[in-house]
């Protein structure tokens, strides 16, 4: 079953949301790209500086916030080691959210410094297009899909139920990984011109869920936390 008997603190309708936007939405991302149609449509939602990467921006921004927000709330809780842990995460999601917008540079239109333009393969103030991360982003998402899956294992030790992950969000961390498995092994084993154009620009989609997955993993875990 996609949905537990033991679903709490979530209610049954926003849990049915949480499993099945990942699917839904990696279906419509899916058609659009595979359908000829649809594919204009879908190659100008997953480009650069459109709506599903500023839509990645805003939902990194605010799950940062909101994590750092509630991580000083109930700091006294949590406790120094889990508070630190949060605070960490959170703070990421800042970074990463600033990353998905050049630090400002789409927005404000500065120049890139000189001495930046020559390390950075996209020419833009980001850190993870330096030369040597720029085309490997793909291991950091494998790292966050397995440790959003290890984080769910963790819910068997009641010594970490502070910072562990619901089950819930299995689905989330499933595609994420797969697109990450898939997306290194093109690295290595040369793939179809058009199913490795489809992992590039669905790698873009895959950011977004990664946003959503963190955010919902602060939010979940805000309602565990008041039920103590």
């Amino acid at each position: 079953m996609l949905i537990s008997k033991d679903i709490a603190p979530i209610n049954k309708k926003t849990a049915t949301l949480i499993v099945f936007t990942p699917i839904v939405a990696t279906l419509f991302i899916v058609l659009t790209l595979a359908v000829p149609p649809f594919r204009t449509f879908g190659f100008s939602l997953l480009k650069e500086n459109n709506v599903v990467e500023l839509l990645t921006f805003a939902t990194f921004l605010i799950g940062g916030i909101f994590g750092l927000i509630n991580t000083f709330k109930h700091s006294k809780y949590l406790g120094i080691g889990f508070s630190t842990f949060y605070g960490i995460f959170s703070f990421f999601l800042i970074l990463i959210a600033m990353e998905e917008i050049a630090w400002g540079q789409w927005f404000f239109g500065f120049k890139t410094p000189e001495n930046w333009i020559e390390i950075n393969a996209q020419k833009e103030t980001t850190l993870h297009n330096l030369k040597g991360m720029q085309g490997n982003t793909e291991f950091l998402r494998l790292a966050f899909g397995v440790g959003g899956l290890i984080g769910i294992l963790l819910n068997k030790y009641s010594i970490l139920k502070k910072i562990n992950v619901h089950s819930i969000l299995a689905i989330w961390f499933i595609i994420i990984t797969l697109h990450a498995i898939v997306d290194i092994y093109s690295d290595f084993i040369e793939l179809d011109k058009t199913l490795d154009l489809f992992l590039t620009l669905s790698s873009e989609f895959i950011e977004l869920l990664i946003a959503g997955s963190a955010f919902l993993y602060l939010w979940i875990n805000k309602k565990r936390i008041l039920q103590n």
